[in-house]
């Protein structure tokens, strides 16, 4: 179950990081309960029967939704991302995410959209995927100076009322400030009205470049969108998250379920297993909105409970889908989600 890239050691939860976050969450997110030391959830959108893991339409579907595709511009100290969608039915289409949007990032813990910076891209994808509530199968990394050779490919750009250069570009990429995000929507909005070719030299890293290339050459004329969001706090950004699935319906033609949350425990200690189950539920439409450790690591035999005798459908089809576990229903509901998956090392040794 462990990936190859996984090449560094990274702890599951940075304890008492985020105590702020969950503070001024109050009213987002419920109180976790005690004997879980955790906050946490899973949301779900979109028919798994519909399309396959890349965003194709499953067989006998006609229509085809946008496949995803990660753009990350990292920058100094800073990422910016934008999750671009093309090559399906709906008109290409693009969404930028706020640096500061209060998210869970698996295998991470509670924090936020900028807190992808040291990831690599897979992980980053993974982590943006749980956020907007569909899976991004590809995903491509870029800096200023490679950006800068694309907007000098079609001849300089339209930014903010006049032509800029890529060095004039890079200038505002790299210029530290709420500017920089501002930049970085404008010269998105601008690229897209161009529509350059993209070749696999624009990237620092991807993971399929050919398919990189082909996504962002075809989403020329996609229109840029802001991830839908509301205050919680000065500087701190909530997902709104059934404006989010009402975009991704209309922009991205994924189709959207009711909600089924669900709780990831880490009961291994081994680091990333947050990761790993967000890597394996998300495809098929669940969102893991907080991953965190349980009160130990001793356990052997993964568990997934159902809150309810009413979720245990839902229980069963998330152990399914793990390949491993016990399946139980809790006498006593969270009150934070409708299923809560205990891993053990039946998961991570599997």
């Amino acid at each position: 179950m462990k990936r190859a890239h996984h090449s560094k050691v990274r702890l599951f939860v940075r304890p008492g990081r985020h105590a702020r976050l969950r503070a001024m969450a109050a009213g987002w997110l419920a109180p976790v309960a005690a004997a879980l030391l955790v906050v946490g959830g899973v949301v779900a959108w979109g028919t798994v029967s519909t399309r396959d893991q890349d965003g194709a339409p499953a067989s006998g579907s006609s229509f085809a939704p946008s496949k995803l595709l990660l753009l990350e511009l990292r920058s100094r100290d800073a990422v910016m991302i934008a999750v671009v969608g093309s090559s399906g039915t709906p008109p290409p289409a693009a969404l930028a995410i706020p640096p500061n949007v209060v998210m869970t990032i698996p295998g991470q813990g509670d924090g936020m959209v900028k807190e992808v910076t040291p990831l690599n891209g897979s992980e980053a994808a993974v982590a943006i995927s749980n956020l907007i509530g569909a899976w991004i199968p590809h995903y491509v990394v870029t800096d200023p100076s490679h950006l800068a050779v694309v907007v000098d490919r079609v001849g300089g750009i339209q930014l903010f009322g006049s032509v800029a250069s890529g060095e004039e570009v890079v200038a505002g990429l790299t210029e530290p400030g709420p500017a920089r995000a501002l930049t970085w929507r404008e010269t998105l909005i601008a690229l897209f009205e161009a529509g350059p070719r993209w070749v696999p030299d624009d990237f620092l890293g991807s993971d399929d470049a050919a398919t990189a290339t082909r996504l962002l050459t075809a989403a020329k004329g996609a229109a840029l969108q802001a991830l839908p969001t509301a205050d919680v706090t000065p500087g701190y950004l909530r997902p709104d998250y059934e404006a989010v699935a009402a975009l991704m319906e209309e922009r991205f033609g994924m189709a959207r379920q009711p909600p089924v949350r669900v709780l990831v425990l880490n009961g291994t200690g081994s680091p990333g297993v947050g990761e790993l189950v967000a890597e394996r539920l998300i495809p098929e439409g669940y969102r893991v909105v907080v991953s965190e450790n349980a009160a130990s690591f001793d356990h052997r035999e993964t568990l997934v409970v159902a809150g309810s005798e009413e979720s245990r459908q839902a229980a069963e089809r998330i152990r399914r889908l793990l390949g491993v576990g016990a399946l139980s229903v809790s006498a006593v509901p969270s009150g934070l989600g409708e299923v809560t998956i205990l891993v053990g090392e039946d998961y991570t040794n599997g």
